[in-house]
């Protein structure tokens, strides 16, 4: 086992459990142009439930979207092409919802120009819009070294990554920044270790996928093997 395995963090890595609180906000869109309405003018919670905090509701098959309004053009739209556009989408790549609105108004303001109708949703396929609460509480899991931490992710619920990953890039108010690499940063002199996590693009892979990668880096940049997760 390695020294920096085994070194021990000036303070404890405590994971976090959390859960969803959604709530319908009493609108919806029938067809793309109501949708690209929607996004313009409703607040920013919504958006944000839309295309993050959804991700915690989305299972396979439907993990291929990334968000529901990719998933909502692809079933209730049937119109691929428009999924994969807003499955392309990163919002991670701006500073603020402010800025993810405005690109994902664009996208869809774009689409609509080059097409001859309005796509409209089949019956019973309507998109209702919600915002959500998060509701977290502190786990009895916590890590003081690498070691530890790469064992817990083996164990770890997948609402738990999902707040420490996605969560925390915007509440961090750091572009790419996140809870473990965060913690790895202040405690542990790897650079090249916390670079690489930063790196992951999180938004276009499931949790479960995350986890494999999460640990490999680890695995990685410490010469030796944790385990795999469940």
């Amino acid at each position: 086992m390695t020294d920096s395995a085994t070194q021990l963090a000036q303070d404890t890595f405590w994971f976090r459990e959390c859960f969803l609180m959604p709530m319908p906000v009493g609108r919806k869109a029938v067809n793309l142009r109501e949708l690209a309405d929607a996004i313009r003018e409703l607040d920013e919670s919504v958006l944000y439930y839309h295309l993050i905090q959804s991700r915690l509701a989305i299972a396979p098959p439907t993990v291929e979207y990334p968000n529901d309004l990719a998933l909502w053009a692809a079933t209730a739209l049937q119109d691929s092409k428009l999924a994969e556009k807003l499955s392309s989408f990163d919002p991670f790549e701006y500073e603020n919802l402010g800025e993810v609105r405005q690109a994902v108004v664009e996208i869809l303001e774009e689409y609509l120009w080059d097409l001859p109708y309005v796509p409209w949703a089949r019956s019973g396929f309507e998109l209702h819009f919600c915002e959500a609460s998060t509701v977290v509480v502190r786990s009895a899991i916590g890590a003081q070294t690498l070691q530890e931490l790469c064992t817990a992710l083996t164990t770890v619920g997948l609402d738990s990554l999902y707040y420490h990953l996605f969560e925390a890039r915007w509440r961090l108010g750091e572009k790419k920044a996140d809870d473990f690499s965060f913690w790895i940063d202040s405690n542990f002199a790897m650079p090249n270790l916390v670079r690489a996590i930063r790196d992951l693009d999180i938004y276009f892979y499931s949790l479960k996928e995350i986890r494999e990668t999460l640990l490999s880096l680890i695995n990685k940049h410490l010469g030796e093997s944790c385990g795999r997760a469940e």
